[in-house]
Formats: C-alpha cells, structure tokens, sequence
C-alpha cells in the first residue's frame, strides 16, 4: 500500500512555515507581540481571536477552539483530509513526494479535478497564443484591445470549434469520460438510445476562474460574434470545485491589495475586472454577472471593511446594486455604489477616459443609502403621501439589514436628513418594523454552531499544561515529583501531563497527528501562547507550586465529601479520617514549605 513516510512528511512541514501559510489564506493575519492574529476563518467574531505561534509552529483560536498545526489548518480550510492536505503543502513548497510502498494508482477525486482544471487551462491558454485554430480569438483580444501580458496573467484562452476537440485530449492522457463530467469540461448526451459526451465549451474566449490559491477550479467562455447563437456567456456547472455562490473572478489576485486598501470593489464581467487590474486598480473582483451572495459577502468581509459596487447603469444594474447592497450591510460592511455614465462599463469607460475616471467615480461614489433614496427619489413622486410611505420603508428595510447599532444610528440621521423626516420619527418605524419581522437574535445570529464550540475544561488543569510547555524545565521535574497526574480530573488534559513527564513538549507537535480531534485542539491552545492564569509577574516555578497546591486542595476536599457519604465506616473512623483530611486542608493552606511535608507524607502512602 502506498504512504507518505513520516520522514517526508517532517520535511514539508519544516518547509512550510505556518505563518506564511496562514497569511497566504488570510492576508490580514498581523503580528501581535509575540504572536500572529486576525479574525477566524472558521466562525464570526468582531474581536481577532485567532492565534498563530511561529515559534512553535502551531495555530489556535480562542473563540471556536479550532487549532493545530499547517497540516490541521489546510485541512480545516480547504476541507480535505491529512493526505490532501499533505499534498497540497508539498506543492507549496516544491517537495516530490515519494510514497512507500510504490507510486498510488490514483489520486483522490479532488486531486484529479484540479489537475483537469490545470491541464484544460493550458490546452485553451496555448491554443489561444500559439495555435491556428485561436487566430479569430487573438484578433478579437487585439481589438478588445487586451495585451499579451494580461492574456498571460489571466491565463485567458480559447476553445477551439470543436465537438470533441478538449475530450479526446484528455482520454489520449488517461482521464476518464466520468473524470470530465465531473470536473463540467464535458457534457453528456444520449441520442437513439446511444450514450456520448461533447465539450462543454466550443469556439469561445476562455477565462479561467481560480480559488483562493489561484489553482483553476472552473471556466467562464464568452462568444466572440454577438450574431453567434448560445448564450453570451458559458459557465461552468456546480462540481466538487466550484460554487459559484462562493467565488469571485480575479479574487486570487486581487486579495492582497484588498486587505492593503481594505476595500474591494466589485464590477460585473471578467474583461471589466482584467482592464481595471491592467489600469492599477488591483483590489478589483467580479461577480461574472451572477447575483452577489452572502458567502461572497462573508468572503469580502474576512479581508475588507468596504465594498464599492460598479454594476451597469440599466435598471437591471440599479435593481443589482440595490439587492447587493443588502447583503453586504448585513455583513457589516460599509457600502458604496459607483453610477456609471450611461452606455459605459468599466472597460469602456478606462478605454475611452483613463482610469482616473473610474478612480474619481469610486473616490466620490455616494453610500448605499444615498444611492436608494436617489434612485427612489426619481422613481416616486415625494409630493404624494404614498409615494412618500414606499420610500420611506425602502429605506427602513435597507437600515434594517445593519446588525450594529453603532452603523445604524448615522444611517437613520442621513435618511432623515434627506427625507425631510425626524431622526425620532424613523426610529420609531424601525423598531416596529423589526419586532414586525421577529428578527433572529444577534447574539444567536453571531453564535458559534455547537460543533464548533470549544469544550470548557478546567482552566487550572490548561495552565498547568500551559506552564509544562513553555516552561519545562522549570517545572517538569517539580510536577513530576509533587502532583499525581491522577489529582487531574479531565482526560485530555491528564492524557497530556502523563506524555509530558516523560517526554519534552516537542513530542506534541511531531506526534501532533496522532491524537484525536479534541486533544489536537488542546495541543494547539496550550501551545500558541501562555496565559499565565493566575499572576503575569509570578514565577513559573512558584506558579507551578499555586497549581499543585490546588490540585491537592481539590482532591483532599473530594476525599472529603467522599467519606461523608459512606456508610461503610464506624464514625470513631471517619472522625479520625476526617480530623487527618481537615489538618492536611490546613498545611496547604499555609503555602509551599508548610504543605511540602504533608505532600511528600502522602505521596509516600498508599494515596
């Protein structure tokens, strides 16, 4: 059976270090003392809890409990398992991965997916630069006036007036027919009972359209004759890749100048987005002219504070804006919308005028709010007390979506100023509104899901952990010799102490993959950074002393209550058990030195 040695294994983690991985997932990801930390990934939170330690190679969040090592994070992130996640990394970092026991038959679905992708990119991108059959689509870029080096960024590419042309291909390379209907490259047919399969994309400029990490996982092909009959644009179907509800065109490269400008502006169409990035306006995505979701709303969230919205000028556009803007206030987003002069898109408007006049329409473009009640204010009559009320409650609805009080309370004065209403008055409406439509809770709405909740365990027994691994020396020796792991009450963490007296806190991370979930969690807390729970100025040989004297506090105090309830002691007995359980409560009370003997007694006994 083929493996990934552990050996190779070790080798691409030290080659991938954790910060540079999570900071290529999450850009925001900023030092914070000691430590690296953003927003989660992997919950809602205002409040970064999310903490990577470079020094020990380890990340955790404090709010869902989500931690572990680079393997454990790809694998939350990308949601794949250890082997994909290893591979993934190994890619990363340039590393051939050598399996024991001979090469894999195969890879796993996804693997092959994304290869597909990668290779269909190629084949279109080729085709396009150098083949006979991409002479019409090269004609049609040069008068679209895109230049070779944005064809080349954006990997852009033509396939070819071909039935079978992208499919017989890939069968030549050993892809199945079912590979390829997976992966939305090929559609099947069934005519007079005979079942068959056609590429999906014929004779059309292809964009590619890439995750996060900008690995191809989907296809846009757009006509190049509007004569043509089909659709202006083809898409790819919903695969195991691609969710179009979830991804943004140009969003691999536009990321980092996102997080930089913390804002992101959202066009319609992918040669939109590809001439405002060749214009400098790298913080630029496309929606690919499908409607704008909350999962791309939450996506923009994680790197932005402020969304600017260049849809096009016809009502369809407005009616977009309108709905869009929506979804982002309820995000939390700031919002802003850019009006277009009429028959312009941004393309046409940088060709024709210069990118500064799409930076100057951004730079001035009016808030969501200013938009709608403009938009409305050219739709109804203000004169008339109906036409009045439907903008008015247009307006409510639109505040309605903030979540914070904070944001609202200046909308509701903006709308009162420009409506010509009191601030006391709109207030009043929207709270009836709200309780009208029985809103769901924030404090639900912002919750955790109680899969991810981070168990409660006792806060002692994690500081007592925290002190082993970050000051073993100092205090390995002193637990070992003082605190029976059995004084602990919590499996996990008593699971980690015993490994701890025996091996050094490296042993967690290197084994880290050996545990199950929940203790990997608590390996990733205890590791990323210390609390220090009881006193910050005290030292860890005298904070290691606290915890011990606790732990035996709380089993003497057990001890106790124990022996109240038995029925199987004379009472000369249990006031002489009793009397030695109160004296040895008294010594430990008394600190250290007094406590020593009492402990050392014990530990001596039959305890």
């Amino acid at each position: 059976m083929a493996m990934i040695g552990k050996e190779q294994i070790e080798e691409i983690r030290a080659r991938c270090n954790v910060v540079e991985v999570v900071g290529a997932y999450l850009p925001q990801l900023r030092r914070r003392g000691s430590t690296f930390k953003c927003n989660c990934p992997f919950h809602q939170e205002k409040t970064p809890s999310f903490t990577v330690n470079e020094t020990r190679q380890i990340f955790h969040c404090f709010g869902c409990g989500a931690g572990g090592d680079v393997f454990r994070f790809v694998m939350d992130y990308e949601k794949v398992d250890f082997v994909t996640a290893v591979k993934i990394l190994a890619e990363r970092a340039g590393v051939e991965i050598q399996y024991e026991g001979g090469q894999p038959e195969g890879g796993s679905d996804k693997d092959i997916l994304y290869k597909l992708h990668r290779e269909a990119a190629a084949f279109y991108h080729r085709l396009l630069v150098e083949g006979v059959e991409g002479a019409e689509a090269r004609r049609y870029l040069e008068e679209r006036d895109l230049p070779p080096d944005m064809i080349k960024a954006f990997q852009i590419g033509f396939a070819p007036n071909e039935w079978d042309g992208l499919m017989k291909r890939a069968l030549k390379k050993g892809y199945t027919v079912e590979q390829l209907e997976d992966a939305g490259l090929v559609v099947p047919s069934e005519r007079a009972g005979q079942k068959s399969s056609y590429d999906r994309f014929r004779n059309r400029i292809m964009f590619p359209i890439c995750d996060q990490m900008g690995r191809v996982i989907g296809f846009s092909g757009r006509i190049m004759n509007k004569a043509e009959k089909g659709a202006k644009y083809v898409n790819s179907p919903e695969t195991a890749l691609f969710r179009k509800n979830q991804v943004l065109f140009a969003f691999d490269k536009a990321r980092k100048a996102i997080v930089d400008a913390r804002q992101a502006i959202v066009v319609e169409g992918q040669i939109d987005a590809i001439r405002c990035h060749q214009a400098g306006m790298d913080n630029v995505v496309a929606s690919q002219g499908t409607a704008l979701t909350e999962n791309h709303a939450r996506l923009i969230k994680r790197y932005a504070d402020e969304v600017v919205l260049v849809l096009d000028a016809d009502a369809a556009g407005v009616k977009a804006a309108l709905a869009s803007s929506e979804i982002f206030i309820a995000t939390e987003l700031s919002v802003r919308v850019v009006t277009l002069p009429e028959k312009e898109d941004p393309d046409s408007l940088i060709k024709n005028s210069g990118a500064e006049a799409l930076t100057s329409l951004v730079k001035t473009a009016p808030s969501a709010l200013d938009f709608l009640i403009d938009c409305l204010g050219r739709q109804e009559d203000m004169g008339t007390e109906a036409g009045r009320m439907r903008i008015v409650k247009a307006v409510l609805n639109l505040i309605g979506k903030c979540p914070s009080a904070a944001r609202r309370d200046p909308m509701i004065h903006r709308a009162a100023d420009l409506l010509n209403i009191s601030p006391q008055a709109l207030s009043q409406d929207l709270r009836r509104e709200q309780r009208q439509q029985r809103p769901v809770s924030r404090a639900a709405e912002e919750s955790v899901p109680e899969r991810q909740l981070a168990k409660t365990r006792p806060k002692e027994e994690i500081a007592l952990l925290e002190l082993l691994v970050h000051h073993y020396n100092d205090v390995q020796s002193l637990v070992h010799d003082y605190l029976p792991v059995g004084c602990l009450v919590d499996p996990v963490c008593r699971e980690l102490v015993e490994l701890l007296m025996v091996d050094h806190p490296e042993a967690l991370t290197e084994g880290f993959h050996d545990f199950n979930e929940e203790t990997q969690r608590v390996i990733s807390s205890v590791q990323v950074e210390e609390s220090r729970g009881i006193d910050a100025e005290t030292l860890p040989i005298e904070l290691a002393q606290r915890y011990i004297l606790l732990f035996w506090q709380r089993q003497l105090e057990q001890e106790q209550a124990a022996l109240a309830r038995r029925t199987d002691v004379t009472n000369e007995e249990r006031f002489k058990e009793s009397s030695r359980i109160r004296h040895d409560l008294f010594a430990l009370k008394q600190g250290w030195d007094r406590a020593l003997p009492m402990i050392e007694a014990r530990l001596h006994s039959d305890f």
